[in-house]
């Protein structure tokens, strides 16, 4: 996020040049730098680029009582044109708009793509980067607990022509699936994997029934 505070950095880097290259929903400038070596000194001079991006959410909705994990379905154009399946399997995400907490953007966007809300506290899962080569974007991941009977039908906004199908599987069942390559992509990976770790903790935590 914007407010927070920047580390201290390993080894110094000097930043020769920055030269915007593109001004459009994305932003991406070009740096000229150099940085301190491993091994000691510096390094030669590069070129990099960086997309710059907003920070976005991700929510791994779960319903412990069930025992089953809500999945979205929508289009990427991004894998259509790497010859791989366009319509991927995610978890719930979206970008953080300015003035927004993350618990509001998580409880927003499973209303806009899930239709589903959560009656208790977000947990929080982790921050990773999506692509850190070359995006500035995080995600931060929460759980939430649903009601996964109430997870079905079409969603999404119009006017952001999102078509989402929203669907919840037996957490057994999302995990082979993950392991058969169906869901290729990173945040899936690490909110499976960290249900994995901690469902049955979530399902003594979350004791009471899900109110529907």
């Amino acid at each position: 996020m914007a407010n927070t505070p920047k580390p201290k950095q390993p080894f110094p880097v000097d930043v020769i040049e920055q030269k915007p290259l593109f001004r459009s929903h994305l932003k991406i400038d070009q740096y000229r730098l150099r940085h301190g070596l491993f091994g000691g000194g510096m390094s030669s001079e590069m070129t990099r680029e960086v997309v710059w991006r907003r920070d976005a959410v991700v929510v791994v909705p779960y319903d412990p009582h069930r025992d089953e994990v809500v999945l979205i379905e929508q289009f990427r154009v991004s894998a259509l044109f790497n010859n791989d399946r366009a319509w991927m399997i995610e978890f719930v995400a979206g970008l953080i708009e300015d003035g927004e907490s993350l618990e509001d953007v998580c409880r927003r966007e499973m209303q806009e793509e899930s239709g589903l809300i959560s009656d208790a506290p977000l947990l929080p899962v982790t921050m990773a980067y999506a692509t850190p080569g070359f995006c500035s974007e995080r995600f931060h991941m929460f759980c939430a607990r649903v009601d996964a009977s109430q997870a079905r039908g079409l969603h999404g906004l119009d006017a952001e022509h999102e078509d989402i199908r929203v669907f919840a599987l037996p957490f057994a069942d999302a995990l082979k699936r993950w392991q058969a390559g169906e869901m290729p992509n990173t945040p899936v990976s690490i909110g499976l994997l960290w249900l994995a770790l901690h469902r049955e903790k979530l399902q003594q935590k979350w004791e009471n029934p899900v109110a529907a």
